[in-house]
């Protein structure tokens, strides 16, 4: 069953490099030219009251992609800003079942606020939480924030944080997942 899973994971992958290299062939053109990659993927993270806006994306086919700044927004404007992203990772060890990143982070992250909610969401006690069974078992060998600003409704006080850590998720049964923080205080903002 593992050999199937890797070997549909490899063709999944073969199948997307025709539009992984058009879309970074696209890149190239222009700063205006948002690329056939960066276009789907603002459309698809967006939705009903977000949207997702994605400015200097690049290495789409490298083991190193980039994004220089990330933007979502409600009706209200933007309320979560990313800056500086990296996520460096493994590609050949999809093959093998496993998603390998040694390297998720971003120099800034900034939230002023919580999100608007629709109304239509269901309530959170209506089922119960559990992990969803992977195909993949996931690493994050480093997951860093030099800098994340969290507006004063969050906390009832603006403040800036460092956050480092890493996360494990095993894709046998039992699922289980392990996540390690390190929060940082920089400074309360009066």
């Amino acid at each position: 069953m593992r050999r199937l899973v890797t070997l549909f994971a490899a063709l999944g992958v073969l199948l997307w490099l025709p539009l992984l290299a058009g879309a970074q062939a696209g890149q190239e053109g222009g700063q205006d030219d948002r690329g056939y990659l960066q276009a789907y993927l603002e459309d698809s993270l967006s939705g009903a009251g977000r949207k997702v806006r994605i400015t200097g994306f690049a290495g789409a086919l490298s083991a190193r992609a980039t994004i220089e700044e990330l933007t979502i927004a409600d009706d209200e404007g933007v309320w979560l800003t990313l800056r500086g992203a990296v996520l460096d990772w493994n590609r050949s060890a999809l093959l093998l079942g496993r998603l390998e990143i040694n390297e998720l982070s971003a120099s800034e992250i900034l939230i002023p606020r919580q999100p608007n909610m629709p109304e239509s969401i269901p309530d959170p006690e209506a089922a119960g939480f559990s992990l969803p069974q992977l195909p993949v078992s996931i690493d994050i060998a480093s997951i860093k924030a030099a800098r994340v600003v969290l507006g004063e409704t969050l906390l009832g006080e603006a403040a800036e944080v460092r956050l480092q850590g890493r996360s494990i998720c095993t894709s046998r049964a039992p699922v289980w997942w392990m996540i390690s923080l390190r929060i940082s205080p920089w400074r309360l903002m009066a």
